[in-house]
């Protein structure tokens, strides 16, 4: 204290300090007083300092930022960031769609591409109780007993290439995603697989009916005499008359059955006789204006006739190939627009 204060100063009251303030030694007292002897200086400016290490001699680094960190649960869930699936070494398996079968697997080279862990939970086992672990037709993965109980489903894939309805073990993940999917039309089979018509018979009369019925509903579903009829059309799946291309996995298996077959072939010809005998429905039917036979047709007669695309006027097959497949009324319109 000799040292900071004069012997006069250590029994006089310090500038600033508050009345009743009686002992000069007290820690408020000491900082009035430092402060009170360093007002008449100014700091030195950073240049005028001489640091003992210059930055050339001792370059600086950032400091590496941490790769995680903790957060309160509370807080987690109004954070933005989305979660990865799984970790570095394995994820769930998603839902999705395959069209096409696995090849034959093999054993030791799946598992050390799963890291022979489960694909289903990610329990991680060692390679010489590899063995264990089951297969998963669907995925093309292997899972460990928990979670694959050797359920059997229908494969798509196997179906869509293959024509295969037979039932393999798939896992419970897969089985109850095959289950969710079983009746969706998601399947447009002859764009999948355009040789699939060589396997089934079936398949192609049941295009055929589908196609038919198609066409048909736009005459039946607009005829005010034809309302028993609308009522059986109405019961059906709307897709399997507005979209004849589409298939879920419950159609291919009633079309190999042939009860579908059966179902749309009593629609078919309730419509065709109908069509045949109602007076509105003949009046919406075509003449052909090639040969200009008085007989009427229809775009459901697959076999004799076709209908132009654009316009959607029915022409007699030998009429329309006769014209390089041009269509006459086309023409006229053609013509009609630039006169």
């Amino acid at each position: 204290m000799a040292s900071l204060y004069a012997e006069s100063d250590l029994f006089k009251k310090p500038r600033g300090a508050p009345d009743g303030a009686s002992d000069i030694l007290s820690a408020e007292g000491v900082a009035l007083s430092l402060i009170s002897r360093f007002n008449e200086k100014q700091l030195p400016r950073a240049s005028d300092l001489e640091w003992l290490v210059s930055e050339e001699d001792a370059p600086q680094a950032l400091l590496p930022l941490p790769k995680s960190l903790p957060i309160s649960p509370d807080d987690y869930e109004d954070c933005p960031v989305t979660p990865l699936r799984g970790t570095q070494e394995w994820a769930p398996p998603r839902p999705q769609i395959i069209f096409t079968p696995h090849p034959r697997p093999r054993r030791m080279q799946l598992m050390a591409k799963q890291n022979y862990r489960c694909a289903g939970c990610g329990m991680r086992v060692a390679p010489q109780y590899a063995s264990r672990f089951r297969y998963c037709d669907y995925l093309g993965r292997y899972f460990c007993t928990g979670c694959h109980t050797n359920q059997l489903a229908v494969i798509p894939g196997r179906v869509l290439q293959k024509w295969d309805f037979t039932r393999y073990p798939v896992s419970n993940f897969s089985y109850r995603l095959l289950e969710q999917m079983f009746v969706d039309p998601l399947f447009r089979i002859f764009e999948l697989n355009k040789n699939i018509s060589k396997r089934s018979k079936n398949l192609v009369l049941s295009r055929k009916y589908r196609l038919g019925l198609h066409y048909m509903k736009d005459f039946v579903m607009t005829c005010r005499f034809a309302e028993t009829i609308q009522d059986y059309l109405e019961n059906e799946t709307p897709y399997l008359l507005n979209d004849p291309e589409v298939y879920s996995m419950l159609d291919l298996v009633n079309v190999r059955s042939g009860q579908m077959n059966n179902r749309l072939k009593c629609l078919v010809e309730m419509c065709c006789r109908h069509t045949s005998e109602c007076e509105l429905c003949l009046a919406r039917g075509f003449i052909c204006e090639v040969c200009d036979d008085s007989h009427i047709i229809f775009p459901w007669q697959l076999r004799n006739v076709t209908r132009c695309s654009k316009c959607k006027t029915c022409f007699h097959t030998k009429c329309w190939k006769s014209r390089n497949e041009s269509c006459p009324k086309c023409i006229r319109l053609y013509n009609r627009r630039n006169s």
